[in-house]
């Protein structure tokens, strides 16, 4: 592991470090844990999958007690989905891209649907591209 590597995890064991004696402070109980940090590598479909944060820097795996981490963020991106953070609710949120979900549309109509049974019919999935690239609009009845 290169030293710039280390000195990142590094900083960032001492911040949690530093934030987990803070909250252990706030809280009736403290939990101690040790982090196994053994080169653990992703792949997905035979491709190496090399975990970055959000400002592109590695962010090594690790395992708690027979648990391996992984970073959402870099999971999320080799699947093809979006990541996003909500502060106030201290939730991650993966969503699939907008140009990646399939649509609804029929042989003859102007309209694309979110949903396969909007106003009866016989509709067929198309990705969204498709039906955007067709010069169709969103249907206002769906709810999306």
């Amino acid at each position: 592991m290169k030293n710039t590597t280390r000195s990142f995890i590094s900083g960032i064991l001492v911040t949690l470090s530093v934030l987990g004696v803070i909250g252990a402070a706030a809280a009736a109980s403290q939990q101690t844990a040790t982090l196994d940090y053994a080169d653990i590598k992703i792949t997905m479909d035979g491709q190496v999958v090399t975990p970055t944060d959000a400002n592109g820097a590695a962010v090594e795996p690790f395992a708690i007690s027979g648990t391996t981490y992984l970073p959402v963020r870099a999971v999320a991106k080799a699947l093809g989905l979006d990541v996003t953070w909500d502060s106030a609710t201290s939730t991650v949120v993966l969503t699939t891209p907008e140009a990646e979900k399939s649509v609804y549309i029929t042989r003859t109509g102007e309209k694309y649907h979110y949903d396969s049974n909007c106003n009866g019919g016989t509709y067929w999935a198309v990705p969204f591209e498709t039906a955007t690239g067709m010069g169709l609009e969103p249907c206002s009845k769906c709810v999306h």
